[in-house]
């Protein structure tokens, strides 16, 4: 039996994050993990499809190529090369963090975790021998899985999940995907690019349900204009086989029922904690809505167990599950800091990309805060047009009073890499004084977001 100063279920990026900075704080570290590292985010999640995603903008530029003065003839699609591409990154990076492990000497075990106690852990290895671990301290970072619906009519021959979308052999004809959030956003703008009919159900009145209505508003109205049918305040009632694998999928819209023909169907609507055969009956560690219930210091219920990332629900991305768990490692090992959830940075690899950051519109005034706000369109941003890249905005929301930047939400061109700047304003509680006095390099992205505080200040100076 192995004994630890620290146990980690999990090796994604809460898990193996945490194990690395478990070993810079000189513990003793074991980490479980029963698929492989990186989890789903490094394997089936993050990384593969934004593979996809960078090859879907590669194909777009070159449709594009007139624009740029390229005479560049026809491009195609060689989905087997990319799906090979795909791949080679993956392995790359999980060879990488296998690595790191090694090098901080982390006890890495492959094999099912299950509790026996709240010091012991059982594992199952995939030659189904067994062995037991124990520490002092646990910390859970196990993941989620995807929500599976009850709908008639669904099997495994009728629809699909991401990870099979991730695979397919060939591009569908017609791809519709049921959740519109930021999965199947993704997924719906990466197979639109690449030839297929896409459509999109979603429940609820706006497509990515979670960002800025105008936000959502802006890039439904451009995906509509290109040709993606986009169903909200509706519902898949029925799926039917047809003949030649084509499914027949009745759905349900405020205006009537209505039946649309796919030859793939994707289901995206949500995930939930990993939670299943981990043995947390036998140590009474409590749960509300499906996840674990942690503190502000990510310590559950019982005293040595701490949890992080997905597991314990609220944003579930790779980044936060990161973070989470080294405040969650630091603390199980002798700290008291405070997960500071003020300035999680949202991003969405469509195309064009969405980067949020705090609160939107909506939420600030649903709280009773006066807000004032500014928009600045990329079509005024001379690098944007210099790239070929006019669409979209930067939206900043400050205190109406104070100035203080409480939101920000941009559309466009590197929006994910342009949201870094507005975290840490919203982090070190900025205000739009700062943000103008901050001298932006031209020509680049980055002056949208000044010139969106300058909106937002009645100053504008490249806007009327």
């Amino acid at each position: 039996m192995q004994k630890n100063d620290l146990i980690i279920i999990g090796a994604g990026p809460a898990g193996y994050v945490g194990a690395i900075r478990a070993s810079q704080l000189k513990a003793k570290v074991t980490l479980i993990e029963k698929n492989e590292v990186g989890g789903v985010c490094l394997n089936a999640g993050c990384i593969p499809t934004k593979v996809l995603t960078s090859t879907a903008h590669a194909l777009s530029i070159s449709k594009r190529a007139g624009q740029f003065g390229l005479d560049a003839g026809d491009v195609s699609l060689n989905l087997p090369q990319l799906m090979r591409q795909k791949e080679f990154v993956v392995r790359g990076l999980v060879n990488g963090v296998k690595h790191l492990l090694r090098s901080n000497r982390i006890n890495l075990i492959f094999g099912t975790a299950k509790f026996l106690d709240e010091k012991t852990i059982e594992v199952k290895r995939k030659d189904n021998e067994k062995e037991k671990v124990i520490s002092e301290k646990i910390l859970v970072a196990t993941g989620s899985s995807p929500i599976e619906l009850s709908i008639p009519g669904i099997t495994k021959k009728s629809v699909m999940g991401s990870t099979q979308a991730l695979n397919m052999n060939q591009v569908p004809k017609h791809l519709l995907i049921i959740g519109a959030g930021t999965i199947g956003c993704e997924f719906a703008s990466i197979y639109h690019t690449f030839g297929s009919k896409v459509s999109i159900v979603e429940i609820l009145p706006q497509i990515l349900p979670l960002e800025d209505e105008e936000i959502s508003l802006h890039l439904r109205r451009l995906w509509e204009k290109e040709g993606i049918d986009i169903y909200t305040n509706s519902k898949v009632t029925e799926i039917k086989l047809l003949e030649q694998d084509e499914k027949l999928v009745k759905v349900l819209t405020p205006e009537k029922e209505i039946e649309i023909k796919a030859d793939k169907v994707l289901v995206s609507v949500g995930r939930k904690a990993n939670i299943e055969g981990l043995g947390i009956e036998k140590i009474d560690l409590r749960i509300e809505n499906g996840n674990i219930l942690v503190d502000e210091t990510l310590r559950t219920n019982i005293s040595n167990i701490y949890a992080a990332g997905d597991c314990i629900g609220g944003w579930l991305l790779a980044h936060l599950a990161s973070v989470e768990a080294e405040v969650a490692v630091e603390n199980a090992l002798g700290a008291n800091i405070k997960m500071d959830y003020t300035a999680v940075p949202r991003c969405t690899f469509t195309y064009p990309e969405i980067g949020s950051v705090g609160l939107t519109e909506k939420e600030a005034k649903e709280l009773g805060i006066k807000i004032k706000k500014g928009k600045f369109p990329f079509l005024a941003n001379g690098k944007a047009l210099a790239e070929n890249e006019p669409f979209g905005f930067v939206k900043i929301i400050a205190e109406k009073d104070s100035g203080r930047i409480i939101g920000a939400h941009i559309l466009g061109f590197r929006a994910s890499d342009l949201i870094a700047e507005l975290s840490l304003a919203i982090k070190l509680k900025a205000k739009t004084k700062d943000l103008i006095d901050t001298i932006h390099a031209h020509p680049t992205l980055s002056e949208a977001v000044r010139e969106a505080t300058l909106k937002l200040e009645g100053r504008p100076i490249h806007i009327l």
